[in-house]
């Protein structure tokens, strides 16, 4: 697959889960059949709040994995893997840290800036509906 294909899919996929997760806060907060019964300043606050739960979460989601890629969660994900094998009675011979670690680093993720992409974008447009919000409250 080239690597145009990738970045359509990959994007595109991120942004339709962001724009379903809007639509699913605004689908609770306001009756779609009939929505000129809220007032626009109201529209203002629920599309601000619609757009940073997406925003929030694919750029937490970002660091996470940046943090990850840098071995800031080496440790836990050793301590996972050696508690598991444990419980299931895996393999007598256990890999040492330093093997983990070597594995791990050979491994890291790689092409997952449009996280902070989407999540960008998505903050942005909370960013605007919350000056236009500002700006009209008390009117």
């Amino acid at each position: 697959m080239s690597l145009l294909k990738k970045n359509i899919l990959k994007y595109g996929i991120s942004f339709t889960v962001a724009l379903w997760l809007a639509y699913a806060f605004i689908n609770l907060r306001v009756d779609l059949q009939n929505p000129a019964a809220t007032p626009l300043l109201e529209w203002y606050r629920i599309i601000c709040d619609a757009f940073t739960i997406p925003g929030l979460t694919f750029l937490g989601l970002g660091c996470l994995v940046t943090l990850s890629n840098q071995g800031a969660l080496d440790g836990l994900g050793y301590a996972a893997t050696v508690a598991f094998r444990m419980l299931i009675g895996a393999g007598a011979r256990q890999e040492r840290y330093m093997e983990y670690l070597e594995r791990r680093r050979a491994n890291r993720l790689r092409g997952y800036g449009f996280l902070y992409v989407v999540g960008g974008a998505c903050t942005v447009v909370a960013i605007v509906f919350l000056v236009l919000f500002n700006m009209n409250y008390g009117k």
